[in-house]
């Protein structure tokens, strides 16, 4: 019996002083995250915070970077004051309270705390890139190009701030430099459907026919095979890139895929004229003639036709409406 406690007496040391084993927590909650199921990491992280006593700080990271990411956050934000509390004026954590608080429309308060970052970290690019956007949103438009060139020189890999480094760039009118962000945040990562759907068609309209937006498209249209507008201005971008062929195909899948939309009329009825074909270009002004038409619309259909009513086909080869001439 003596020797059998001593054997139990041994294992309990043995059991004190070896190597803690991992949370088999942590091993999920990062193939959650693998497999984009974030509100689930999130989730895990959090357990494993609380369950040590809110001294795995790390842990307590993660769960806060998984609640923004899932797109909550209140909950990001929640967490983020409670690690905050005890690590003051830690940089990166600052820099993520911004996002939540831009994420909870506070602008103002986001600004507070990626300036108190950048003042203990001035070269962290997050928090460059954001404060940029937020110039450039309250109408700063050379400071906000300045902090934005800044942070994506030190993270190009930063999807969202190129993005937004393209927007501020169209905006001053450094369309060049705008068209290199965008293609440079869409070729930064894969955000879903949506969101690749809303930042490739607003590039596209801030670029305006420019043969480049071709490139982002595309895999665009692959998502969103009878999207309207993806259709036309893909097709613009390939005509105004001398992708002829390509370019009418998809105008005339626009066309035909909402016979109501006027700005997809125009620009079919504009490639057809650029290629020579004025009699389908008429016949597809007079079907947009005969539409009820808004204020704006006639209005673009007379960019087209002028105000009498005839079809304008330019002397030279320029792009459909609205295509980019300008450059830096």
């Amino acid at each position: 019996m003596g020797a059998l406690l001593a054997g139990v007496s041994l294992l309990h040391g043995v059991s004190c002083v070896s190597v803690p084993v991992d949370d088999p927590r942590e091993a999920r909650a990062e193939a959650s995250e693998r497999v984009g199921s974030w509100t689930e990491a999130a989730g895990l992280w959090t357990q494993i915070y609380l369950d040590s006593g809110s001294r795995n700080l790390e842990a307590g990271r993660l769960a806060a970077r998984a609640s923004l990411v899932a797109g909550r956050p209140e909950e990001a934000l929640f967490r983020l004051n409670d690690l905050l509390a005890r690590t003051p004026g830690e940089p990166r954590l600052l820099e993520m309270r911004g996002s939540a608080r831009e994420g909870l429309n506070q602008p103002e308060a986001a600004r507070a705390d990626y300036e108190a970052a950048l003042l203990v970290e001035p070269k962290l690019p997050r928090a460059l890139s954001r404060l940029g956007a937020l110039d450039v949103a309250e109408g700063d438009l050379e400071l906000g190009l300045a902090r934005l060139s800044a942070g994506v020189a030190l993270d190009p890999r930063d999807g969202e701030a190129q993005f937004s480094l393209g927007v501020a760039s169209a905006g001053a009118g450094l369309l060049d430099q705008a068209a290199e962000a965008f293609e440079a945040a869409f070729q930064a990562g894969e955000p879903d459907a949506p969101v690749a759907l809303a930042r490739g068609l607003e590039a596209a309209r801030l670029l305006q026919g420019d043969p480049r937006c071709a490139r982002w498209l595309a895999p665009i249209l692959e998502a969103y095979p009878q999207h309207t507008e993806v259709l036309w201005r893909l097709g613009q971008s390939e005509f105004a890139g001398g992708q002829r062929a390509d370019g009418l195909r998809h105008l005339a899948r626009a066309a035909e895929s909402d016979p109501g939309d006027v700005a997809a009329l125009v620009a079919y009825a504009t490639g057809l004229s650029l290629a020579g074909r004025a009699a389908e270009a008429e016949a597809v002004i007079e079907h947009t003639n005969a539409l009820d038409l808004t204020p704006a619309e006639q209005a673009l259909l007379e960019g087209l036709t002028g105000r009498n009513g005839d079809a304008r086909v330019p002397e030279t080869q320029p792009a459909p409406p609205g295509a980019v001439t300008r450059r830096q």
